[in-house]
């Protein structure tokens, strides 16, 4: 039995592995946050349920692939070791070439494997066309793949929880406003805006303006991004967007209806089990 994990920003997604399964049905769980005083013993904790079986078995090989900062990989590989001390844990790379997939990026290691593994991914249920491949999480990642699997680039965006983080920290007179929007408090148009505002796209109130405003700001980049691709690329069909991650029902009502569009679940997370297996 084997176990990949896809560590990103804000979760933890793993899927136990046997031969008799074929379907990916991850379980996921959140990082304990930075203030926990026992942050591995935490995270054992919770990673537990995960990596055993309800028959007490687990796994031999843990597949690991992560973006995250040294100090929560190492508290990642502590807390595996008490849970599976006989694992043998595999951190995954980016290579230049591999499951069709060319990287544009110089030098791979540089690519995040996080995109890398959601770009083949969608290139082996996808690869008769040009792709835009949108990882919607902590981080918004856009890139796009010609139709024979050349990476050709990509963006990276703050996502909806990076964009108040940001105002937080910088703009502390806004605090106020970005708190209600965090607690759920916020982020609707109020019915008392004026119908001529609304329809404009304004905020009457600060927490709408800054809700309004961070729609604007990913609405804008990604499609003018689509656009410029969907025609450069048209001689190799028609560009199809594969959005995933967390806030991909989120992103996608904003694109352009113009965009075919398919949002797909654990594209990461399936794309880290096609490498694992990939004969390079």
């Amino acid at each position: 039995m084997n176990c990949y994990i896809d560590a990103g920003n804000s979760r933890i997604k793993a899927h136990l592995a046997r031969r008799s399964q074929k379907d990916v049905e991850p379980a996921m769980i959140d990082w304990p946050p930075a203030t926990e005083p026992d942050a591995v013993g935490a995270l054992a904790t919770r990673l537990e349920p995960l990596l055993v079986d309800e028959k007490g078995r687990s796994p031999k090989q843990i597949v690991l692939a992560s973006v995250v900062e040294d100090r929560r990989r190492e508290w990642l590989e502590t807390a595996i070791a008490e849970i599976c001390p006989q694992a043998q844990c595999r951190w995954l790379t980016v290579p230049r070439k591999c499951c069709h997939v060319r990287v544009a990026y110089e030098s791979p290691e540089g690519l995040g494997i996080d995109r890398f593994c959601a770009m083949i991914e969608a290139h082996a249920r996808h690869g008769d066309r040009p792709l835009a491949v949108i990882n919607a999480g902590t981080a918004i990642t856009l890139d796009v793949l010609g139709a024979d699997g050349q990476h050709l680039g990509g963006l990276i965006l703050p996502g909806w929880r990076a964009q108040l983080e940001a105002l937080r920290v910088t703009t502390p007179a806004l605090g106020a406003a970005v708190e209600s929007l965090e607690t759920g408090e916020g982020g609707a148009v109020s019915a008392e805006i004026p119908e001529a505002t609304r329809r404009l796209g304004l905020g009457a109130d600060t927490a709408t303006a800054i809700e309004l405003g961070r729609h604007w700001l990913l609405a804008s980049g990604v499609n003018q991004m689509l656009a410029v691709w969907q025609e450069r690329l048209a001689d190799e069909g028609e560009l199809l967007a594969v959005l995933s991650g967390g806030d991909a029902g989120r992103l996608v009502d904003l694109i352009d209806p113009a965009i075919e569009q398919r949002v797909e679940d654990d594209l990461v997370l399936s794309g880290v089990v096609r490498l694992a297996r990939a004969r390079r």
